[in-house]
C-alpha cells in the first residue's frame, strides 16, 4: 500500500513538473476553433448583453477579465471619463488568425495591467465589476480609439460591434444579439 501511494505521489509530481511546476486552481477555459484563443466568458457569472460599438457583458460578481490570446497590453486607463465606470484597457493579439488585431475592454473594471505587459491566452488582465453597464469588448485602433467611435450613436448596433460578436461566437461564447453573417475581424465598415 505504501509503495502504491509513493508511486501515485511521484506520478502527480511528474505531472506538475511537466505542466510548469506550479499547482493552480482549475479555471474554466474553453478553447476556440482557433486553438490559440480562449473564450473569456467560460467561467460562470458572465451574462451577454447588447451589441453596440462592441459586445456588452454583465457580471454577477467580480470576475477576472482574461486575454483572449497571447498579447501585449497597448494601453490602460483608469481615469477615462468617456466610459461608464471610467476604465479602459486595450491589447494587441500576437499570434493566430487575428495577430495584430487590437481588442479593448472598457467600463466597470479595476486592477488593469499597465501598458507594455505581455500576457498569455487566459491570463487575467483586469477585474470586471458588477453593476451599471458591465463591460464592453470590441475592436480598437492602436491609440485605443474604438473602431466604431467616429460614427457611433448611443445604443446603435455597429458593423464593428457585430464583427466582434461573430468573433466571440467563434470562441464559443454566447451573444445576446444575433450578429448575422459577415467578418469576425476588424475589417470593412465601422458602423
Amino acid at each position: 500500500m505504501c509503495k502504491r501511494l509513493i508511486a501515485v505521489a511521484l506520478l502527480a509530481a511528474a505531472t506538475l513538473v511537466a505542466a510548469g511546476g506550479i499547482a493552480q486552481a482549475q479555471i474554466p477555459v474553453r478553447h476556440s476553433v482557433y486553438r490559440q484563443y480562449i473564450d473569456p466568458f467560460a467561467a460562470p457569472g458572465w451574462m451577454p448583453n447588447r451589441t453596440d460599438m462592441g459586445v456588452d457583458w454583465l457580471v454577477s460578481r467580480p470576475l477576472p477579465v482574461r486575454a483572449i490570446g497571447d498579447a501585449v497590453i497597448v494601453g490602460s486607463n483608469s481615469h477615462d471619463a468617456g466610459w461608464p465606470g471610467g476604465h479602459f484597457i486595450w491589447y494587441r493579439l500576437l499570434d493566430g488568425s487575428h495577430a495584430g488585431d487590437i481588442i479593448y475592454v472598457a467600463e466597470h473594471l479595476k486592477h488593469l495591467l499597465p501598458a507594455g505587459v505581455h500576457v498569455r491566452a487566459g491570463q487575467k488582465i483586469a477585474e470586471a465589476l458588477p453593476g451599471g453597464t458591465g463591460t464592453e469588448w470590441g475592436w480598437a485602433e492602436v491609440d485605443g480609439e474604438t473602431r466604431a467611435h467616429p460614427c457611433y450613436y448611443e445604443g446603435e448596433q455597429t458593423a464593428s460591434g457585430k464583427d466582434m460578436a461573430r468573433f466571440m461566437k467563434s470562441l464559443g461564447a454566447t451573444v445576446d444579439d444575433p450578429p448575422g453573417r459577415g467578418p469576425n475581424a476588424p475589417f470593412g465598415k465601422l458602423c
